[in-house]
């Protein structure tokens, strides 16, 4: 018997307050994401898909239908404050998630000082964490303008695991890497997924990538859920949207 989802969504819906637009950004969307899966959500762009990362991050609230966390249903600011320690975001633009002016050490301590570890601890974790993403330790106590951008994304990664999160939202990670920057977080993510139970969800418009890394992939399209591909299914069938948007049969 499969376990309880840590997240569901039922019948969400968001609207933009003071917006004008006569329809939803999101329209009554289902979704269940269990502890450990890897879960894309695919769309092009205007498809809702970074509103509904930032609601699955309890960073915005839905304006009707529900969010429940290991059962329980969100509501009120204790719960989603509670909810929201367990949750880590990977923006998509690393130079902006920043403070230029703070040395990389201290940007990836910072999570560890709110949660009131000793000094000694402070520098044990986030060295582990600078190592475990592969950033030298000659840059660790340099500031964000004195590297690359793919080593930015690195430092996030690292800041957000000093955290311990059960779940990990990244918002098109790739975007900004280029091809060695890509494979070399593509490769930490699924170490954080195989060797630390970290559920991943992974926001993004390409397909192949989502794809190779995904267990289950939620399509959307103008703010609706029109498909979700389960590849532990043999059984699933592509709506002629889907299968437009990849241009190839799944095999």
């Amino acid at each position: 018997m499969k376990s309880r989802p840590i997240i569901s969504l039922k019948d969400l819906s968001f609207r933009f307050p003071g917006s004008r637009e006569k329809k939803n950004a999101l329209e009554r969307i289902n979704l269940d994401i269990f502890k450990g899966e890897k879960v894309g959500i695919l769309g092009e762009s205007g498809s809702g898909k970074t509103t509904l990362s930032l609601i699955l991050a309890g960073l915005e609230k839905p304006t009707s239908g529900f969010l429940f966390y290991q059962g329980m249903r969100l509501h009120g600011r204790k719960a989603y404050r509670d909810y929201s320690s367990r949750i880590q975001y990977l923006f998509q633009n690393p130079a902006g998630a920043v403070n230029r002016y703070r040395r990389i050490i201290d940007l990836v301590s910072e999570p560890l000082i709110y949660r009131n570890y000793s000094k000694k601890a402070i520098k044990s974790v986030a060295f582990e964490m600078l190592q475990r993403v592969g950033i030298d330790p000659l840059r660790w106590y340099d500031y964000p303008d004195q590297l690359s951008l793919g080593q930015i994304q690195r430092v996030c990664l690292a800041r957000a695991m000093t955290a311990g999160p059960e779940i990990l939202i990244c918002d098109e990670p790739f975007s900004a890497l280029d091809v060695s920057n890509r494979g070399k977080m593509e490769e930490i993510l699924l170490q954080l997924n195989e060797n630390h139970g970290v559920t991943l969800v992974i926001i993004g418009h390409e397909t192949d990538l989502l794809l190779r890394l995904c267990q289950k992939i939620l399509v959307l399209r103008e703010g609706k859920k029109v498909d979700l591909i389960d590849k532990t299914r043999s059984d699933y069938v592509l709506c002629e949207y889907t299968s437009r948007f990849f241009n190839k049969k799944l095999i």
